[in-house]
């Protein structure tokens, strides 16, 4: 079960700025994930450290970009979200298909 949904992600940065995350989402190649955060560097003219806290049932960002202000969602820590549930949608669909089997 994920911590989060992309309606959730949608809620708390608006449908523009998730959009524009998708992009950058698929770039990601460096998701990190400990027991409260996901964490990745991505690059967007130059790279940022960003971050999507899930602690608490409650979910929070930080990021070095110029958006990535506190209580903001900036598109990067969108793009860690969307990476993470794509993850977790892969990781389904490979236990479904070992089933079958």
């Amino acid at each position: 079960m994920s911590l989060f949904t992309e309606s959730d992600l949608l809620r708390l940065g608006g449908a523009e700025r998730l959009t524009r995350a998708r992009v950058f989402a698929d770039e990601i190649d460096d998701l990190y994930e400990d027991e409260h955060s996901l964490c990745a560097t991505i690059t967007d003219g130059q790279p940022y450290m960003a971050m999507l806290h899930h602690g608490d049932r409650r979910l929070s960002s930080e990021c070095e970009c110029p958006d990535g202000k506190p209580g903001g969602f900036c598109v990067h820590s969108l793009a860690i979200g969307l990476c993470y549930l794509d993850e977790q949608d892969a990781r389904a669909a490979e236990r479904c298909a070992e089933r079958r089997f």
